[in-house]
């Protein structure tokens, strides 16, 4: 399908395109959540998911290790939340990523709109 886009392009929309880069991957998405206005959000989810993570594999450590069945139940439970909520606190990131996505497609076509104007002009 790429190849096929590519062919399809003239000199100018092959330049305009290696202008603008090839679209960002997993990594490069995921790190640019941490800059930029709505960084310190992020970076405030990024540091309370952390610690729900480190301490729910304490509870989770002291359940395994735990002899008693009410232990175990307490340990575990709160392992199991704490863990979770960890793991959702992550997930709610993934949004703001295909937003980032988004927004930069949208600037792509405004400037391939504002070429076309030019064109016709």
């Amino acid at each position: 399908m790429d190849r096929l886009i590519e062919q399809a392009l003239d000199d100018e929309d092959r330049a305009l395109r290696k202008a603008l880069g090839k679209e960002p991957g997993f990594f490069n998405l995921a790190f640019g959540l941490f800059s930029g206005p709505r960084a310190w959000v992020n970076w405030i989810l990024m540091a309370a998911q952390t610690a729900l993570f480190f301490i729910g594999v304490w509870f989770a450590w002291q359940a395994f290790s735990a002899e008693a069945v009410a232990d175990i139940l307490r340990f575990g439970l709160s392992a199991s939340t704490l863990l979770l909520a960890a793991l959702i606190l992550k997930l709610s990131m993934v949004p703001v990523m295909i937003e980032n996505r988004l927004v930069t497609e949208i600037r792509q076509l405004e400037l391939r709109i504002e070429r076309m104007r030019s064109e016709r002009a």
